[in-house]
């Protein structure tokens, strides 16, 4: 059966340490690829301030020369906010043959419990969960209550955090400073062009 990871988030933008957990998670977990999905808009977040076409652009981008590694437009063809379990389940109808593993960040694990149908989603996806700088990649009560065999589906992949975070980012780009050290040359070059995030100001917009 083919294994495939599926890696959500508003990558605004992708960055060196999406790309970091992407590989580290193809290897340890033997998949065959990893998806990158771009949500048109997070249901938990504020709106991304670059557009869904420019997020799936530095995606592709970022992953050029990687076969392994795929970008994709589903959740930016579908309308509305982005709920994974709708991903999950479109996917599993596109691919039936695949065996899927969804990637997430031990902040966004603590957190799926608050998402839609999110037993659903256990039921539709092993998860691997990855570190992130400050958070625990212990798997919380609330979340092993999801579903009967949350501990056999939930894995805890025990790579190095990665501390890089899209809000810094923007900020560099908001006053003008190189991002080179934190995304691939091809994204800080689309982000240049396309003069993304230069004019809003330092605020934050989400951790990752």
């Amino acid at each position: 059966m083919h294994r495939l990871g599926v890696y959500g988030g508003t990558f605004d933008p992708v960055h060196r340490g999406h790309l970091a957990v992407a590989r580290s998670v193809l290897e340890a977990f033997d998949l065959d690829r990893v998806l990158f999905i771009p949500a048109r808009q997070s249901p938990l977040r504020g709106p991304p301030l670059a557009s869904a076409g420019d997020r799936l652009a530095m995606v592709r981008r970022a992953i050029e020369g990687e076969p392994s590694l795929e970008g994709s437009a589903i959740d930016v063809k579908r309308p509305g906010p982005s709920y994974m379990v709708d991903t999950l389940l479109e996917l599993g109808s596109q691919r039936p043959a695949a065996e899927l593993f969804l990637i997430l960040g031990a902040d966004a694990l603590d957190e799926l419990p608050a998402w839609r149908q999110a037993g659903r989603i256990l039921a539709a996806a092993q998860i691997i969960a990855v570190p992130r700088p400050g958070h625990s990649t212990e798997i919380a009560r609330k979340v092993l209550a999801l579903h009967p065999q949350a501990d056999e589906r939930i894995h805890l992949h025990r790579m190095p955090p990665v501390d890089i975070s899209a809000s810094r980012i923007r900020a560099q780009c908001a006053r003008g400073k190189p991002v080179d050290a934190w995304v691939p040359r091809a994204v800080a070059d689309y982000i240049a062009a396309h003069g993304l995030y230069a004019n809003h100001g330092t605020e934050s917009r989400g951790a990752i």
